[in-house]
């Protein structure tokens, strides 16, 4: 799964991401709506996410991703309508 397609995943789960902003953290909630496959999926993409998070302005000051619109957002401006980053 890229991280686009996983940062849309995350958002129809109904979950929130937050960065610590003096660690690489990633802390989900509520992790009851974790699938084992999607804990997988963003282990696999979390040095990604950490940094998308962190380049987004809307997040500097909280490291949180407050809402569904936020996340496809930060989906289409990174990665497009296309799935490949947009920004190179």
């Amino acid at each position: 799964m890229s991280v686009g397609d996983l940062l849309f995943a995350i958002s129809e789960a109904g979950l929130t991401l937050k960065v610590s902003t003096s660690e690489d953290t990633l802390r989900v909630n509520p992790a009851a709506n974790i699938t084992p496959e999607l804990a997988a999926d963003i282990r696999r993409h979390k040095v990604e996410i950490i940094r998308i998070l962190r380049e987004d302005e809307e997040m500097q000051c909280t490291g949180i991703i407050q809402s569904e619109r936020q996340v496809f957002e930060l989906a289409r401006e990174y990665f497009g309508s296309t799935g490949k980053r947009g920004k190179e």
